[in-house]
């Protein structure tokens, strides 16, 4: 894996497919790593060129120095940032909860970047009481002996459906190494940018080709709170992946993976 130090810190990516394809970006949400994209490789490796990144603090890639400070702007600026190390000028992206809310910085800021949005299982702004929760887990992990792998298990409790746990041993470990290679204070400074975000005004204004995707079973981002995206970003496709929860890309590759090569041919005509 590539481990370059690029807009002042060492990040991690991951390119697959063809290189002189069009790009399609995916980055994944807190706590998880580019590894939870696994199961998109195949399904678009043959027409597109697919880059995984690890967000700062997640996976390989440092945390950097900016703290508590961290903000949405700053993980928009690495993606910027990779795309013009590998001279990439424009990419199709593809976000997940923490990478969709990145996904709504790069829309609002560098939409020349974007040849679409895809936004998955995320929100534009937090709930009321979402920053005092997050605030308090993280005591909790940090008290703990168990650390991150205490927030593994209370987080893929909350993310996951039951049948995924208890018939897809493997991805289940996979999720959960995910989380634990991450450190609390990472979780942490993660957070705050999560909770300081506000989008939600500004949906009118996002102008190019996007994708909304929900699971049917989310916890954190049901369909009733993802279905104002689809309703106020112009133009915005909506769909609802049956029986999956907060990792819809995971739980249900076939369906996800057949709902984004339609969108994504769709452009191409």
């Amino acid at each position: 894996m590539p481990l370059k130090t690029i807009n002042g810190i060492k990040i991690n990516y991951v390119l697959d497919g063809q290189k002189h394809c069009p790009t399609i970006t995916f980055v994944h949400g807190q706590a998880f790593n580019l590894s939870s994209w696994s199961r998109q490789i195949l399904a678009f490796k043959d027409q597109f060129q697919i880059l995984r990144i690890d967000l700062r603090g997640h996976g390989l890639s440092e945390m950097g120095g900016l703290g508590n400070a961290l903000r949405m702007s700053d993980m928009a600026k690495d993606i910027i940032a990779v795309w013009d190390h590998l001279k990439i000028e424009k990419s199709h992206y593809v976000g997940k909860s923490l990478g969709g809310m990145i996904g709504f910085e790069l829309a609002k800021k560098n939409t020349i970047r974007l040849l679409s949005l895809t936004l998955v299982a995320t929100q534009g702004k937090m709930p009321d009481g979402s920053l005092e929760r997050m605030r308090g887990n993280v005591e909790v992990y940090k008290s703990s002996p168990l650390k991150m792998g205490l927030a593994a298990n209370q987080l893929l409790d909350r993310y996951l459906t039951k049948s995924l746990k208890e018939n897809d041993f493997s991805g289940y470990a996979l999720l959960r190494e995910n989380i634990i290679g991450m450190t609390v204070d990472a979780y942490a400074f993660s957070s705050e940018a999560i909770n300081a975000m506000d989008y939600d005004d500004y949906l009118t204004d996002i102008n190019l080709p996007t994708l909304v995707i929900a699971g049917e079973l989310d916890v954190p981002t049901p369909p009733s709170r993802m279905h104002l995206y689809g309703e106020k970003i112009r133009g915005a496709q909506w769909v609802v992946i049956e029986g999956a929860a907060h990792l819809p890309n995971f739980e249900k590759p076939k369906e996800f993976n057949l709902v984004l090569s339609k969108f994504l041919k769709q452009l191409r005509k």
